[in-house]
């Protein structure tokens, strides 16, 4: 990540973004932070790309006192113009590439996974295509196809 950041649910998207229900928060390098009105920070939340690697989401902003009284979290972030977004989208961002057969492998990986998870709620039809359909893309790869 590229600083320390207080660990949000993008989910929830409030405006302003809830961070806490108490003065304090521990960011991701664990230090404490004792909030206060316009102080800046940082936010994320985990995500990840199609090839299950890591790409937090962030966003930067300023503390406010939660102006929704009925709300839990007494503290939000209001999010500067830049918006939520994927670190990766930052001109600096490395991300390894990835060589064709790593791709190929983690798809075969998440497509295993899947069938297994079906599997366990005997849709045979389903398993079953997705089982031929490995068998093809393998035979692609091998070029008997």
């Amino acid at each position: 990540m590229d600083r320390a950041r207080i660990g949000v649910d993008f989910n929830e998207l409030d405006t302003p973004m809830p961070i806490s229900k108490t003065d304090e928060v521990i960011d991701s390098d664990g230090n404490k932070i004792m909030l206060s009105e316009g102080m800046p920070i940082f936010i994320y939340e985990e995500d990840y790309d199609e090839f299950d690697r890591r790409d937090y989401l962030i966003a930067d902003g300023i503390a406010v006192r939660n102006p929704n009284k009925t709300s839990v979290a007494k503290w939000c972030c209001q999010i500067d113009e830049h918006g939520i977004r994927h670190e990766s989208d930052a001109p600096e961002f490395y991300l390894p590439k990835l060589t064709a057969d790593e791709k190929r492998q983690i798809i075969y990986s998440k497509m295993e996974e899947r069938i297994l998870k079906i599997g366990q709620r005997n849709n045979i039809i389903v398993q079953g295509a997705l089982e031929t359909y490995i068998k093809f893309l393998k035979r692609i790869d091998e070029g008997k196809l």
